[in-house]
């Protein structure tokens, strides 16, 4: 790629990378990051979540929003030293309740409550 091209294609991915909203499940996390966050709670992103030595990934990304009311459900794989899992995850979110995202793991009984950051 020549560098003037990368150069835009890097400014549009930044672009677009710090309008999605930073998804934790410890308030502690909002500010920190991903990294120095890990031993704190889970990390939530449009096609991924983590914590230290946990990681999972879901295709297609979701898009986060509070303008309307969603459920969808993605599949992916979870995987930590030794194991790795297939995993079906559905999302909740909407204006009902803006920056929480529900998530639902196969067979739990109570979703993980990621919060968006300010």
């Amino acid at each position: 790629m020549k560098p003037a091209l990368s150069a835009i294609a890097l400014a549009f991915g930044a672009s677009v990378a710090s309008a999605a909203p930073q998804l934790v499940t410890n308030p502690q996390m909002c500010g920190l990051s991903a990294i120095d966050g890990q031993e704190l709670g889970m990390t939530l992103t449009a096609s991924e979540m983590f914590e230290i030595e946990y990681y999972c990934a879901f295709e297609p990304p979701v898009e986060f929003r509070w303008d309307g009311d969603v459920t969808t459900t993605r599949l992916g794989y979870c995987s930590e030293p030794g194991l790795i899992e297939p995993i079906l995850v559905t999302f909740q979110f909407g204006s009902y309740e803006p920056g929480v995202v529900n998530l639902w793991w196969q067979g739990g009984d109570a979703p993980t409550r990621f919060l968006a950051c300010e």
